[in-house]
């Protein structure tokens, strides 16, 4: 490594619970990352639904004020619309967007995730919504202005989704994928099956331990595994799949009779992203499956996370594990960090 560090300029896009616990995570591996990779972040564009803060900002600072407070500082009437000119400004390398996203748009954050390609910024996006809906455009333009766009933390963040195909099987051919992709659903399945809980006792439990959100809907209705499908259909093809089209159905509505006679019988049931590439477009389904010993993802229990790839030239590849919650989260969103590092020496 060089003696020379580089400092990257970041603007964070929101400032809710994951973006801070990636930057609790920077924080406690700062010098390991200095000493390992030879760079550091600089933050210097913070903002969210309520107020907005720019210069050297002290991240030490405002992450306690905010954990206190509950916002930055004093309410800006608009605090996005003042983000948008610090991505020229600040001269930002990165910026990470982590707005809370929309089940039907792409949302507020895509204008700055446009202007950000369009001045060479570099994007991170935690928030799926501007992917699932505009993905195709984002990735065109990305492409065009030679930026690099990190999507970890929405394929199966933890579970290095992304990492696989744009490595080890970039030259296999993928033409299906089959994924146990949330976390949330799979603990919720796996305490209703193996310790007879009712799907309230265990969404109660899932949130208390921080691997569901207080509003699971998201997790549970199936949006989360279809969303994640659809980027990974997105990485694949550099198509979105039509929302419209894509028959969805979480595990809200299975029947515990139902559940319990498989279960007897040797299956579990598993909420399951299905895409296959057919001429060049992605299609896309997700649903509960009750499935046997012989599918390989029987056997991802709890929170954990799976995907199967099935290619042309090397045959078919399981992948399993990776944990959920926060500091997961935060740890993905640093190896887009460093990935991008890595290329950028």
């Amino acid at each position: 490594m060089s003696d020379r560090i580089h400092t990257y300029n970041i603007g964070l896009l929101g400032f809710g619970k994951v973006l801070r616990s990636f930057v609790k995570y920077y924080l406690r591996n700062k010098q390991k990352i200095i000493k390992e990779f030879g760079f550091e972040l600089r933050f210097c564009a913070l903002a969210d639904s309520e107020s907005s803060v720019a210069g050297d900002i002290n991240i030490h600072k405002f992450l306690y004020i905010k954990e206190k407070r509950g916002r930055l500082g004093n309410i800006n009437k608009n605090p996005l619309e003042i983000f948008m000119p610090l991505i020229k400004t600040q001269k930002l390398d990165i910026i990470i967007d982590g707005l809370p996203g929309l089940r039907n748009e792409a949302g507020v954050s895509f204008p700055f995730i446009i202007e950000s390609l369009k001045n060479g910024v570099n994007v991170i996006c935690v928030n799926k919504s501007p992917l699932v809906f505009k993905g195709d455009e984002i990735f065109q333009l990305a492409r065009k202005n030679k930026v690099y766009i990190g999507l970890n933390a929405t394929t199966g963040s933890a579970l290095p989704v992304s990492g696989i195909i744009n490595n080890e099987l970039i030259s296999a051919r993928i033409y299906k994928i089959r994924g146990v992709l949330n976390g949330t659903s799979n603990y919720v399945l796996d305490k209703i099956m193996f310790e007879s809980k009712h799907r309230v006792e265990a969404i109660q439990e899932a949130i208390k331990m921080g691997i569901a959100e207080p509003d699971y809907r998201y997790d549970l209705e199936g949006i989360d595994t279809c969303f994640k499908t659809v980027i990974i259909g997105l990485l694949l093809t550099g198509k979105c799949a039509d929302l419209k089209s894509i028959p969805c159905c979480g595990i809200m509505k299975l029947d515990d009779k139902e559940i319990n006679f498989n279960v007897k019988r040797g299956k579990v049931v598993r909420l399951i992203g299905n895409l296959s590439i057919k001429s060049g477009q992605p299609l896309v389904s997700v649903g509960p499956e009750f499935i046997d010993r012989n599918d390989p993802l029987y056997v991802v229990s709890g929170a954990n996370k799976g995907i199967t790839f099935y290619t042309k030239g090397m045959g078919e590849l399981t992948l399993i594990g990776g944990a959920s919650g926060l500091d997961a989260v935060g740890a993905t969103i640093m190896k887009d960090i460093i990935n991008f590092h890595k290329g950028n020496k």
